[in-house]
C-alpha cells in the first residue's frame, strides 16, 4: 500500500511539473537517506546536536539548491535560515535542560520496557535534535515564500526603495503567519489525537495533560516551529530586499 501511495504522489508531481516534479521527488528520497545517516551517526556516538545541524543545513540546500535551482532567492531563503536556526539554537538548549522533556513519558513506558535503557546517549540532546529537526521543515517553507513573493513585487516595480520592499514582505508575511502556525497546530492535534483520547479515557485532568512530558515536548516543538517561522519573516525580508537593491545598484553603475 505504501508504494502505490509513493506511486501516486510521484505521478501527481510530474503532472503539475515534470523537470521540478522529478528533482522534488528525489529531494524527498535524498532528505529521507540524509535523516537515516543523522539517526546512525547519532546511534553510534556521534553528538546528535551536531548532527542535526550539519543534516539540516544539507537538508535546506537541497530543498532550496536542488529543486529551484541558486538564485537571488534562494540564497536569500538560506541566509536567513542559518541565521535564524543559529539564533534559536541557544534558545532551545536551555529549554531543553529546563522543561526537562528529555527521554520517555509513563505513557511510552509499556512500548519500552522489554528493551535495555543502557543506550549510552544524552537523551536532553536527543530532544535537542528533535525540535531542530522539526524546526527545518516550517522555516524554508516561509522563507522560501517570503523571498520568491518579494522577488515578484521587485520585478513588477523596480522603482521601490530598501525599505518598502521589506515592508511588502512584512506585509506578504502576516497573510503566511496566520496560515503556517494554524497548519503546525493542526498536525499536532491529528498526530497525537489518539494519546489525547487516551488521556481522556484515562481521567487524567488537565493539569495532568499539560505536564505530562510526551504532551509537553511535541508542545515545545510545535511552539519552536512556530517562533522560526515567525522570526525567519523578517530576516528574509530584510536579506532578500538588501540582495535585491544591492544587484540593482550593481548593474546602474556598470551601464
Amino acid at each position: 500500500m505504501n508504494i502505490i501511495l509513493i506511486i501516486i504522489l510521484f505521478l501527481l508531481m510530474i503532472y503539475i511539473d515534470k523537470d521540478r516534479g522529478i528533482k522534488l521527488f528525489l529531494s524527498l528520497v535524498y532528505n529521507f537517506l540524509i535523516l537515516m545517516v543523522i539517526f546512525y551517526l547519532i546511534a553510534i556516538g556521534l553528538n546528535p546536536i551536531i548532527c542535526s545541524l550539519i543534516g539540516c543545513f544539507i537538508i535546506s540546500y537541497i530543498i532550496l539548491y536542488y529543486v529551484n535551482e541558486k538564485n537571488i532567492k534562494t540564497i536569500s531563503s538560506l541566509k536567513s535560515i542559518v541565521i535564524v536556526l543559529v539564533m534559536l539554537s541557544f534558545l532551545i538548549f536551555i529549554m531543553a535542560y529546563v522543561s526537562r522533556i528529555a527521554g520517555f513519558g509513563y505513557e511510552e513506558f509499556e512500548e519500552i520496557n522489554m528493551f535495555s535503557y543502557d543506550v549510552k546517549i544524552d537523551y536532553t540532546n536527543i530532544a535537542i535534535s528533535m525540535i531542530l529537526i522539526s524546526l527545518i521543515g516550517a522555516m524554508v517553507d516561509s522563507s522560501i515564500a517570503i523571498s520568491s513573493a518579494l522577488y515578484e513585487v521587485y520585478i513588477n516595480n523596480k522603482k521601490l526603495s530598501k525599505r518598502e520592499l521589506f515592508l511588502s514582505g512584512m506585509n506578504i508575511g502576516r497573510d503566511i503567519i496566520c496560515t503556517t502556525t494554524n497548519t503546525l497546530m493542526f498536525a499536532f492535534l491529528s498526530e497525537f489525537m489518539t494519546l489525547l483520547i487516551w488521556f481522556y479515557m484515562g481521567n487524567y485532568s488537565f493539569l495532568d495533560i499539560i505536564n505530562a512530558k510526551t504532551f509537553v515536548s511535541e508542545i515545545i516543538r510545535v511552539l519552536f516551529s512556530a517562533m522560526g517561522c515567525i522570526m525567519v519573516i523578517p530576516v528574509t525580508a530584510y536579506i532578500t530586499a538588501n540582495s535585491l537593491k544591492k544587484i540593482n545598484n550593481v548593474k546602474e553603475k556598470s551601464v
